[in-house]
């Protein structure tokens, strides 16, 4: 039985970085040059900016998927808060790299982490221009595009300037779209799908808290609370060190061998998902479609099922402004997909950004506010 891990951001990014390079595309020579070049020196070029963004993905109109991102850096030192949702899961990570220390945390976390770190790139993509084969690359993907898309950079309008920038926008139908883009998000849809493969696997609603009752099931033990709460939110050096042995029970007790004895209850059916709930108890459908049905919360983690045979463009909705340096200034971007799901059904996809850049030149990286948490 082949099992499933996918990355569900992965597949929102990877799936909108196509969708930005068709967008882009779509300017007049002068625009689609100007916004290429801008994004080309952001990623490349500029070591110090502030940047604020948001991302959402909506399948059939419910968001499954919400993000937002605030994230300053000067050259190496580089800070970044993101918050938001993927299905039921919420998270608040906070991580900032300062004079060679890295220092992170989840916002509903008592610990914080640190560790030395060496970093020499200065720029968001740590691209270095006088390595021979990266420049080589950059510049065979920047003529590559151009020639994709022909005479249609001549379909970009400018709206006009405001606060000294020049704002653009350009809407594309699917009628539009290069062949070759559609082409390329139905290779990486099939690949995100795993090659249509089928969708057995064993998902859980909370794997800690079912790790915890496996253990106290498994060996007839009943855990404190202050262990239970220890291995959900996490723990210092100075609590591992007494609480060592426990630990390591813990661990070896709820370790491979509860997946094992799940994974072998779904081979004894044949396939299909497992439904693992946090107290041990599970539910079993016969296919991934069954399984969303009953949790439709799970369609974040499941996007590939939805792009499991076929995925293309659609619509696409973007404005941007560029300032008085030619630098992006922000950029509004909309990009709907239709898609077919591994058993056939058809879905409509919406992936939406927001981003607004500002502090050229001018950013500083402060030390991260740990407030009250412990060192781990």
């Amino acid at each position: 039985m082949k099992k499933r891990n996918r990355v569900t951001i992965c597949l929102a990014a990877g799936v909108l970085v196509l969708a930005v390079s068709a967008a882009a595309a779509f300017g007049s020579a002068n625009g689609y040059a100007a916004y290429k070049d801008a994004l080309l020196n952001l990623a490349l070029e500029e070591e110090n900016f502030t940047a604020k963004g948001s991302l959402s993905v909506k399948m059939d109109s419910a968001e499954v998927v919400a993000a937002d991102l605030a994230y300053a850096q000067d050259g190496v030192n580089r800070s970044s808060r993101m918050t938001g949702h993927q299905g039921s899961t919420t998270y608040d990570q906070y991580n900032t790299t300062l004079n060679g220390v890295n220092t992170w945390f989840n916002g509903d976390s008592q610990l914080y982490y640190e560790a030395q770190v060496s970093r020499e790139a200065t720029n968001l993509l740590s691209y270095d221009k006088n390595d021979e084969m990266s420049s080589r690359l950059v510049n065979f993907l920047s003529i590559a595009a151009d020639t994709v898309m022909g005479d249609l950079k001549n379909t970009f309008v400018q709206i006009g300037s405001q606060d000294g920038k020049d704002l653009y926008q350009v809407t594309i139908s699917g009628s539009q779209v290069p062949s070759l883009v559609n082409a390329g998000l139905s290779l990486f849809a099939y690949e995100c799908a795993g090659g249509g493969d089928a969708y057995d696997n064993v998902c859980y609603e909370n794997n800690t808290k079912t790790q915890l009752a496996y253990y106290e099931k498994t060996t007839g033990e009943t855990l404190s609370e202050e262990f239970k709460n220890s291995i959900l939110n996490g723990y210092s050096d100075e609590w591992y060190q007494a609480n060592q042995a426990q630990v390591e029970k813990y661990n070896e007790v709820s370790g491979g061998a509860m997946y094992d004895s799940y994974s072998q209850i779904l081979d004894d059916k044949g396939g299909g998902i497992l439904y693992v709930k946090a107290d041990g108890s599970y539910d079993y459908f016969p296919s991934m479609k069954d399984y969303l049905a009953a949790h439709p919360e799970m369609a974040a983690d499941n996007l590939e099922y939805y792009v499991g045979k076929d995925l293309a463009l659609d619509q696409v909705d973007c404005t941007f402004s560029l300032d008085s340096q030619g630098r992006v200034a922000d950029t509004q971007l909309t990009v709907t997909f239709q898609t077919v799901d591994a058993d056939g059904g058809r879905h409509t996809m919406e992936v939406s950004g927001d981003v607004t850049l500002s502090d050229y030149g001018t950013t500083t990286v402060v030390p991260l506010d740990v407030g009250d948490r412990i060192k781990a």
